[in-house]
């Protein structure tokens, strides 16, 4: 396969935008904030609500939704055309400092050794690691609240051989984790026999460092005080071997200790993994100023970074970085038109916080930086009615709950394992018929019984199956098979425009009811000969409520009404697409040299992770440890000095 096709080469900014938004490149659209939205993993599934706590008005203002704020965002397309918009915003632009700041001998507004743009996971990181090198940091977040995406998230974040499981005994040998993940990023070129294991030498760099390092630097974190940990414990340690979070591909052989990797604060989730790093930042000097959207990256003539223009609530302000910039400001989940243009499935929004646009995509473009995995994200289901009144919707879907639950699309028949995994279970909905010119799996539809409904059991994963008693505009009933399609139909009715007419086939009831037919065998035989479904150690333990292991997480339908329909699309955590980086966070420009001064970590950068998710934490994990490793290089060299590691440059055909 040519590897420019891949998505992960590195051309020119504006040449993969046009290639990615031409017909024949995916479908158009696609999906995934600040860092790692996750499921409660690991947390004890009845004490944890669906959204970390927060309403939906908590979690907007949370969010810190500013005068303006989609500014930069709406005007992407005409921007890399070589347009501006209506107002002449230059947000997302990059100056030489001759005749304004630096070398001209201008004055700054503020100043600091290191500028971290961001206050997720990959931010907090970068700062914890800067200040614990003896530099003085600024933290730019573009929101009224701190944390981003990451606040809201489950909090995991996957490792390695970390420290404790070192300290458990769990074995974790290095190359068969390198192999796993290889596997999983990078299918079509992986070859466990082959060179680098047949994955390009850059990306190879990228996952044999998260290995090596990863777990030195979350000790360092936990020893200084910055982030204590623990292992996720798992939620049926009755019938795991040992009592954490399975890894979510634990069913492969070379994934050697198939649990212990997924690491959680010790006092929590998302929020308390931000609240722990904000009181070290706090503790160590670390200034965050909140409503200070970055708009500019500002170079002196060497073309070393030297600080950044930022709108502030006093105006414009210039704010000088004198070692380096780090980017930890999240994805574009929230920017339709760069989910328009790059993203490689049809999806409706996702559970990144608003503020995530993609504001690094602009400003990293104009500095020359290298792009790659733009058509990628941290795919997630939502519930469709919801993203579709307000693509930022307060949660996603992990696994479908319930036993007497399946899945179907548009014809009534099942097309996918519903416990898979959210991020191998949402790209169903991007497969194109070639045959009927159409996307079957656009919408799903997930249909339950009255078994399901009335089950009173608190569950970390029941969303978006209200509590008995609960009701919700969203859930769509109905007596019978063909009542509960005619209501379907009606539903989908009124989100036409929407959906591009979008609906139900003419025999969809009947299909339904020889679909549950089928499956309520497979229920009774405790296995599914089709999707293998409830046979992997993670969908047993979150498919919730508790099952014997033998029925595989299915029970057999009621034979009689009412049933139940909620509707699912696509989505994301957030998207992990961006500049490229190497071993030492520094971004790539097109000839894959290292941008003087500039860093990245989390998902406004090309994640290691590629289109994988290893298993919970994957998002957190490359955040935290890529978000350290850019924060430590950033303090210790003068803006243009590079790193002390850096690596021979990334030609285009080996990103």
């Amino acid at each position: 396969m040519d590897r420019e096709q891949d998505g992960h080469g590195g051309r020119n900014f504006e040449e993969r935008a046009a290639r990615d938004a031409a017909p024949g490149n995916g479908n158009g659209n696609g999906g995934a904030g600040s860092e790692d939205v996750k499921p409660p993993d690991g947390l004890d599934p009845a004490a944890t609500a669906p959204t970390n706590g927060f309403t939906r008005r908590q979690f907007l203002g949370r969010a810190g939704i500013v005068a303006g704020s989609a500014v930069l965002g709406g005007g992407m397309i005409a921007g890399l055309a070589g347009c501006t918009d209506d107002e002449g915003d230059t947000a997302g632009t990059t100056e030489t400092s001759e005749g304004q700041n630096g070398a001209s001998g201008a004055q700054w507004d503020d100043a600091a050794d290191v500028l971290v743009v961001g206050s997720g996971a990959a931010a907090y990181g970068a700062a914890a690691a800067a200040v614990n090198a003896g530099a003085e940091v600024v933290m730019l977040e573009k929101g009224t609240a701190k944390g981003g995406t990451s606040y809201k998230s489950g909090g995991g974040y996957w490792i390695p051989n970390n420290h404790l499981m070192q300290a458990e005994g769990i074995d974790d040998p290095r190359d068969e984790a390198l192999q796993y993940m290889a596997r999983l990023s990078y299918p079509q070129f992986y070859d466990p026999q082959a060179q680098n294991l047949g994955i390009p030498q850059h990306k190879y760099d990228l996952i044999t460092n998260y290995y090596d390092r990863g777990s030195e630097i979350i000790r360092t974190m936990d020893e200084i005080g910055a982030l204590r940990s623990m292992i996720s414990p798992a939620l049926r340690p009755d019938i795991h071997p040992l009592p954490y979070t399975p890894d979510y591909h634990a069913q492969l052989e070379i994934d050697v200790p198939k649990q212990g990797r997924q690491m959680n604060p010790t006092d929590g989730a998302g929020a308390a993994m931000i609240e722990q790093l904000a009181a070290y930042a706090d503790e160590q000097g670390v200034r965050l100023m909140l409503e200070h959207r970055v708009t500019r990256i500002l170079r002196n003539d060497q073309g070393e970074v030297e600080g950044l223009e930022v709108e502030t609530p006093d105006g414009t302000q210039r704010f000088q970085a004198r070692q380096g910039v780090v980017f930890g400001s999240g994805g574009f989940t929230q920017n339709p038109d760069m989910r328009l243009a790059y993203l490689r499935g049809p999806i409706f929004g996702g559970c990144a916080v608003p503020t995530i646009e993609g504001d690094f995509v602009h400003m990293a473009n104009d500095v020359g930086a290298q792009f790659g995995n733009m058509q990628n994200g941290w795919w997630a289901e939502v519930e469709l009615q919801t993203a579709l009144d307000n693509p930022s919707v307060p949660n996603d879907i992990w696994i479908p709950y319930g036993h007497s639950m399946v899945m179907v699309n548009r014809h009534g028949t099942r097309v996918t394992n519903e416990k898979q995994v959210y991020n191998e279970r949402t790209q169903v909905h991007f497969y194109w018929d070639p045959v009927e010119l159409e996307y079957p799996n656009l919408v799903m539809m997930m249909i339950y019984d009255s078994k399901v409904a009335q089950d009173d059991t608190e569950w970390g994963f029941r969303y978006p199956v209200p509590m008995p008693g609960e009701e919700r505009d969203y859930v769509i009933q109905g007596q019978t098979w063909q009542e509960l399609a005619d209501n379907i139909n009606s539903t989908l009715g009124g989100y036409s425009e929407q959906l591009g007419g979008w609906n139900l086939v003419d025999d969809f009831a009947q299909n339904l009811q020889q679909t549950v037919e089928q499956f309520n065998q497979f229920a009774e035989q405790g296995q599914d000969p089709v999707f293998h479904r409830g046979e992997t150690p993670i969908q047993q333990d979150w498919s919730g409520p508790p099952l014997p292991p033998e029925q595989n997480a299915m029970a057999p339908f009621e034979g009689s009404g009412p049933y139940y329909c909620i509707l699912l699309g696509g989505g994301t955590l957030d998207t992990k697409g961006g500049p490229e980086i190497n071993i030492n966070a520094e971004v790539l420009d097109a000839e894959g040299n290292p941008i003087p001064g500039l860093y990245g970590a989390g998902n406004c950068i090309s994640s290691p992770a590629a289109q994988a998710y290893w298993s919970g934490g994957s998002t957190l994990g490359p955040a935290l440890v890529y978000g350290w490793i850019a924060g430590e290089n950033a303090a210790g060299s003068a803006a243009g000095s590079g790193a002390t590691e850096s690596t021979e440059p990334v030609g285009t055909t080996a990103s």
